[in-house]
């Protein structure tokens, strides 16, 4: 699986879980099996093509995933890179501190540009992003499963009609369960694969990570000489 992949199944996802989540309503609202299928077919995949257009377009699930991955691996790869800065820049860890809240893409971008080059790392990335793409299916479940959750029992309130409580009920036990059981065996999994990769890092490319980051930390002083001093740098 591909990077390019990856995103493509993220877009089209949701639109199969607001689809199933769809489906009790027509079994409900039906009085046979028949005509909930029927109604269903046609119905379903219009309700979901909407509602899935407003949660990706939106980025609804990318916030929450974006801010579980940066809390979690990306935190790790970050603390990764940090421990390869070579000793003659004597890095402080108060300035630690401060690269990994200020240029922390720039860390994670020496990581992934050595992941790309490097082929037995690259050879590793499929599983990375095959476990990605559970591991964010899994917040998906969460956010949609809840939501659809709720709109079904708002419904049954308006209604009276027991069977959409029912149908909520088993939606929101669906979406606690992927995020209490699913996110956390996914996020373990990419914790490990990416501690792999920064293993992998360490043998092989360490050289190459220490000029990286020596650019980086450099560059990153440099600015902060210049904003002190209250000095344009010349060349930006």
């Amino acid at each position: 699986m591909s990077s390019d992949d990856l995103d493509k199944y993220r877009k089209y996802a949701p639109f199969f879980i607001f689809e199933l989540c769809a489906a009790p309503w027509f079994l409900v609202n039906s009085k046979s099996l028949a005509d909930a299928k029927t109604a269903s077919d046609v119905l379903a995949p219009i309700i979901a093509a909407v509602a899935a257009f407003f949660y990706v377009g939106l980025g609804l699930g990318r916030r929450v995933w974006t801010r579980e991955i940066d809390n979690h691996v990306g935190q790790q790869i970050r603390n990764g890179i940090l421990g390869m800065i070579p000793d003659d820049l004597s890095v402080t860890e108060d300035e630690k501190r401060s690269l990994s809240g200020e240029v922390l893409k720039e860390l994670t971008g020496i990581f992934w540009e050595v992941v790309d080059q490097s082929n037995l790392l690259v050879s590793e990335k499929g599983h990375f992003y095959s476990n990605g793409l559970v591991y964010s299916l899994s917040i998906d479940v969460f956010l949609i499963g809840c939501f659809t959750g709720l709109v079904y029992w708002v419904a049954c309130i308006v209604t009276g009609t027991a069977g959409f409580a029912f149908a909520g009920g088993i939606l929101i036990l669906i979406g606690i369960l992927s995020r209490a059981f699913v996110t956390p065996a996914r996020r373990a999994k990419h914790l490990s694969l990416s501690k792999q990769q920064l293993d992998v890092i360490k043998r092989n490319e360490s050289q190459r990570v220490a000029d990286r980051i020596r650019e980086l930390v450099l560059g990153w002083r440099k600015d902060k000489a210049l904003a002190a001093a209250g000095t344009p740098d010349p060349v930006r």
